[in-house]
C-alpha cells in the first residue's frame, strides 16, 4: 500500500512515542529511553528530508515488486537465523551455567531478529542506488 509522504511520516512517528510512553509510564528503563531518543532523531532528519525536497503530498512509492521481494528474502534468511539462534540458545541455557531465561532468549531473539530483518531488507533496497553513484 503506498501512502503520502506525510501519512507515512505520521505514522512512523508512533514509534518514538510508544517508546516514550513505555518509559515514562512501565519501564524507566534505560534501554528504552536511548531507543525512544535514536528514534525520535531517525524519524525527525526523515521529517527534515522529506521537507527538504518538498514531498509531503507526493506518493511515497517505496513498496514496489522490488521492495517488496526483499522484503520477503530478508524475512526468509531472519526466520531460519531465529530457528537456528533458538537452538542454538536452548543448548546453552541447558548445558551451561549462562544466566538466562527461556523467555528472556525469545525477547532477544525476536528483538535480533527485527533488527537482522531491517539491516538485510534495507540493504538490498539500497545496493543499485550505491552502485551508480
Amino acid at each position: 500500500m503506498n501512502l503520502t509522504y506525510r501519512t507515512n511520516f505520521l505514522l512512523k512517528m508512533g514509534i518514538p512515542l510508544i517508546l516514550f510512553y513505555l518509559y515514562f509510564f512501565h519501564s524507566s528503563s534505560t534501554a528504552t529511553l536511548v531507543a525512544a531518543i535514536i528514534a525520535t532523531i531517525h524519524y525527525g532528519a526523515y521529517g527534515i528530508d522529506i521537507h527538504k525536497k518538498g514531498n509531503w503530498t507526493k506518493v511515497n512509492l517505496e513498496h514496489d515488486q522490488r521492495t517488496r521481494s526483499n522484503a520477503h528474502f530478508a524475512g526468509y534468511i531472519t526466520c531460519w537465523a531465529m530457528i537456528f539462534l533458538l537452538l542454538i540458545g536452548s543448548v546453552l541455557i541447558l548445558n551451561t551455567d549462562i544466566p538466562l531465561t527461556f523467555p528472556n532468549l525469545i525477547a532477544y531473539t525476536i528483538l535480533a531478529s527485527f533488527v537482522l530483518r531491517w539491516i538485510i531488507r534495507d540493504y538490498l533496497n539500497f545496493l543499485p542506488l550505491a552502485e551508480e553513484g
